[in-house]
């Protein structure tokens, strides 16, 4: 009895966090009450228990920065990153429970996009800010966790680059007119989005063409500066200097849901050494996609007398798509761990039956308890991120200096209009002005 009770409580330990908040965050999150939606959180701190701590800073963390608490959110981000770099090295006891129930028995330490759009979310809250040199400290820190993880994988998994990390990198340096950095950091993004493309269905920025040309030419790089004019025949660009005289609005939009992780299961009932039949259930995660309503975004900018540019914002960054191919990419690995996870079960049932070989009615029971609890206890780990948006746009909208208003319009596929943002801005030569927008989309 006492045996069976231990078995119990450890597999209640094992459950994941309460994610019954999350509706509750979503409806101010959609009414743009976010204080509101960070007191829930608040609230709600017991809900994630101290195995899924982690969790609760990223979700704290992209709350205020929605809320626009820049510093508060680097406080949570860094407390994130903290959490994260003491979890690299896993604790032994901590795997070895795993192995008797699941991976939810181990601390949360995040996905790698995850721990990316930590520094992502961190580098945009202090361009903010103005804080332009703490921003570019993110960029490096990206660099390194993008090199870590391919010593780690062997450069064998498919998310191995961040491009939007990159691209935004560019924007930083030319902030700070750092502009040789600023090519090396727009040719790296160039090269991750053809991947990109590839793996993802995410296409090249269509402002990269012309970032590559302008500061080719204006770092007299004459040799790339003919490679790309080659490779960029058709695309019309201005100079650095004809640029300087105007200033930029870089507007950036988190679109939708994150994706969330769901459980599908692969059971194999195995006859036994004694004639009977033991379920061998193997437990694995995926990525569900949310649906969403959104299909594109036009950006006008308007001055006194009218549309100054029109232009339909691209998307610089499907965190939905990366989610769910980063994780298909690695399922091989979890399905071995999951395997291996069922042996140790299935191997200590026998052990256990063995003890009651000569009592049939224990063994019937210990029989249908192994079973009922091998079944039970088997589950993936379904934790995320789950404030983080589907999808990032992002618009660049040059103009001579003066006053205007952003108006960012968001579209269904039949041309319905789902939401539209207006913003003030003043615009100086040379300057850029980053303006943000959350669009949650339909309600999960």
């Amino acid at each position: 009895m006492k045996k069976g009770l231990l078995l119990l409580l450890l597999l209640l330990s094992s459950c994941a966090p309460s994610v019954q908040h999350y509706a509750q965050i979503d409806r101010y999150l959609y009414q743009e009450q976010y204080t509101e939606a960070d007191n829930v959180l608040e609230k709600s701190r017991n809900n994630y228990g101290l195995r899924n701590e982690l969790l609760y800073y990223l979700d704290r963390a992209m709350v205020l920065h929605l809320a626009g608490r820049y510093a508060e959110s680097n406080a949570f981000l860094d407390m994130a990153e903290s959490r994260m770099e003491e979890l690299y090295t896993k604790s032994i006891t901590s795997e070895a429970g795993a192995m008797l129930t699941n991976d939810n028995l181990l601390p949360y330490e995040g996905e790698d996009f995850e721990k990316v759009m930590v520094n992502v979310i961190g580098a945009l809250n202090y361009v903010y800010m103005h804080q332009w040199d703490d921003a570019l400290v993110e960029a490096r820190k990206i660099d390194h966790k993008l090199n870590v993880f391919n010593d780690k994988y062997e450069k064998k998994n498919v998310y191995k680059e961040d491009a939007f990390a990159r691209y935004l990198t560019g924007l930083l340096y030319e902030v700070k007119h750092e502009y040789n950095d600023a090519f090396i950091a727009y040719r790296k993004a160039y090269e991750t989005y053809e991947v990109y493309e590839q793996d993802y269905g995410t296409e090249v920025l269509p402002p990269l063409s012309v970032d590559l040309l302008r500061l080719t030419e204006s770092l007299h790089l004459d040799e790339e500066h003919s490679f790309y004019r080659n490779m960029f025949s058709d695309t019309s660009w201005v100079t650095q200097e004809e640029r300087s005289g105007e200033g930029e609005i870089i507007f950036i939009s988190l679109d939708g849901h994150a994706p969330v992780k769901t459980d599908y299961f692969i059971d194999a009932p195995i006859p036994d050494i004694k004639g009977g039949i033991y379920y061998l259930r193997v437990a694995l995660p995926k990525f569900v996609i949310q649906p969403d309503e959104l299909d594109y975004v036009e950006v006008k900018l308007l001055d006194s007398g009218g549309a100054v540019s029109s232009q339909e914002m691209f998307l610089a960054e499907d965190i939905s798509a990366i989610a769910v191919k980063d994780l298909e990419d690695r399922i091989g690995r979890i399905t071995a761990k999951a395997i291996a996870r069922a042996t140790v079960k299935y191997l200590l049932s026998l052990e256990v039956r063995k003890k009651v070989k000569d009592d049939p009615f224990a063994d019937f029971l210990v029989k249908l308890g192994t079973n009922i609890y091998t079944i039970a206890s088997e589950q993936s780990d379904k934790r995320s991120w789950q404030t983080l948006p589907a999808q990032i746009r992002m618009a660049r909208v040059a103009a001579p200096p003066g006053s205007y208003t952003l108006v960012a319009e968001y579209y269904a596929a039949n041309h319905r209009l789902l939401m539209k943002k207006s913003y003030p801005v003043t615009l100086m030569a040379g300057e850029k002005a980053f303006l943000s927008n959350r669009y949650l989309g339909n309600s999960r």
